[in-house]
């Protein structure tokens, strides 16, 4: 047709671009024909039951804190405690020892990635926490590469060295630091890839984020979401804030979302002569992670050693203690694969879960 046009001198753009179109068109079709025929195909959905083959018990990297194969996200004012508190959580995690004198540690090879502490100030630090000879692996902004978030080069590094847990302080610091603002929806893309990146590996990334400078009592997520969507892109939230009163007095607070208990408050004594962090109490009545710990231990004991299965409530009368701590103990022992459950279901009421060890 384009020859006929030219012939008589009057070749039409617009009209060869319609024909052009048509043929990719239709070579669109056949091709589409011929993968739809064959079953051939970018998608290719899992079955339930094949997913449920990879599911794996849960593993508290730092108890009741930091799952493995998650990405928690750590929300905190700028000088409320945030980075010493990760390089606490560093130092128990490679000795392996109590964190805050309350929660249980895995031994771990350590990466912290500093992106708002200069090197000057960190060794500030290192020296009154006594860290000087601690096996923890540094990157300041100032290193080669440590001024932009490179996932795949994350990658390599952690695979290299064996690293079991990544540190990022702050994340806010370094994507902002590379012409994103904290405002912008780009920002909270690194952040999936994180946490894509810790399941993946089957690791633990920690990740502390700047709020909003504004007058506030608590951190809450509301406080968070200003910051685009960094709470839908991480595994768990947590927030820290200090005492209005008394600066050496902390908070720390889980807002949810797959692996920590939403509602989570614990009250810490900070110490500014060494930067150290004890766990005091737990709010609204709840159990510290130490006597949670012993009571999952009771549990366990017990209901090994039965032949009956026992609901919550039953086994909160055995032990004498709170039904709603005897029902979280259950569903933490449950998804850490330690006991079995079997749901009941009668015709009046709703169902209820009975749980038994084999």
């Amino acid at each position: 047709k384009k020859m006929k046009y030219e012939e008589y001198g009057c070749f039409d753009i617009d009209e060869q671009q319609k024909i052009d179109n048509e043929v990719y068109e239709n070579k669109f079709k056949i091709k589409r024909k011929i993968k739809e025929k064959k079953g051939i195909g970018k998608l290719k959905p899992i079955p339930l039951s094949q997913l449920m083959d990879q599911w794996k018990p849960r593993e508290w990297i730092v108890d009741l804190f930091g799952a493995k194969g998650s990405c928690v996200l750590l929300a905190a004012d700028k000088g409320s405690g945030k980075t010493t508190f990760i390089y606490r959580m560093a130092e128990a995690l490679e000795y392996q020892k109590m964190f805050m004198g309350e929660l249980k540690t895995k031994k771990s090879n350590v990466f912290v990635w500093q992106a708002d502490e200069s090197r000057n100030n960190a060794l500030d630090k290192f020296k009154l926490m006594d860290l000087q000879k601690e096996n923890i692996s540094f990157l300041f902004n100032d290193d080669e590469g440590g001024n932009e978030l490179n996932i795949d080069e994350l990658r390599i590094l952690v695979k290299s060295q064996d690293i079991d847990v990544v540190f990022i302080d702050s994340i806010t610091g370094l994507i902002m630091g590379n012409g994103i603002s904290i405002k912008d929806s780009e920002f909270c893309i690194p952040l999936y890839k994180l946490n894509n990146l810790a399941s993946e590996l089957k690791i633990l990334i920690v990740i502390t984020a700047h709020l909003r400078k504004e007058e506030r009592t608590e951190v809450n997520m509301n406080d968070i979401l200003g910051a685009g969507t960094q709470p839908g892109a991480v595994s768990d939230v947590w927030s820290m804030w200090t005492d209005e009163k008394d600066d050496e007095i902390f908070y720390l607070k889980c807002l949810g979302k797959r692996n920590c208990e939403k509602g989570t408050k614990w009250k810490l004594q900070g110490n500014k002569e060494d930067y150290s962090f004890d766990l005091i109490d737990a709010d609204c009545g709840d159990l510290l992670p130490t006597e949670k710990n012993e009571l999952s231990h009771k549990f366990l004991k017990f209901l090994t050693k039965e032949t009956k299965e026992y609901t919550y409530k039953e086994l909160a009368a055995e032990f004498k203690c709170n039904f709603e701590h005897a029902r979280r103990i259950c569903i933490k022992l449950f998804t850490e694969g330690k006991i079995e459950r079997t749901k009941i279901v009668e015709k009046v009421g709703r169902p209820f879960f009975k749980y038994w060890k084999k």
